[in-house]
């Protein structure tokens, strides 16, 4: 699945959730924010891409469903405050609780589990 997580600036929350989960077995995601100030900002490529956007705030989705005229893929709100550094081991904790439940342990920790279940 091609996951797109989408904050404002692409500073700190989408580029920690796609470093956190970028090696699930059957994910693939990328990063982009919705200010002009973005240092990747969301494109018409990126949503016929995703199958699947996380965003961090309802400010996000609305500026997606303001910009991008047509169907969008789903859109699932984090619900993560931009209060975070990228770095912060609080924002990691905050995006492992939200995202978890939607993917599974992220990084390594889901490799793992996939490779124990494909030995049994």
């Amino acid at each position: 699945m091609n996951v797109l997580f989408v904050c404002t600036r692409n500073r700190a929350r989408s580029i920690a959730a796609e470093r956190l989960f970028q090696r699930p077995p059957g994910l693939t995601v990328r990063s982009a924010g919705t200010s002009s100030l973005a240092a990747r900002r969301v494109d018409a490529q990126d949503l016929a891409w995703a199958a699947l956007l996380v965003v961090f705030e309802l400010a996000h989705e609305r500026w997606l469903r303001a910009t991008f005229a047509g169907d969008l893929p789903t859109i699932i709100d984090a619900g993560i405050p931009d209060a975070f550094t990228l770095d912060d081991p609080a924002l990691r904790a905050a995006l492992h609780d939200s995202l978890k439940p939607l993917f599974g342990p992220p990084g390594l920790a889901r490799l793992k589990v996939q490779r124990a279940k494909e030995k049994t």
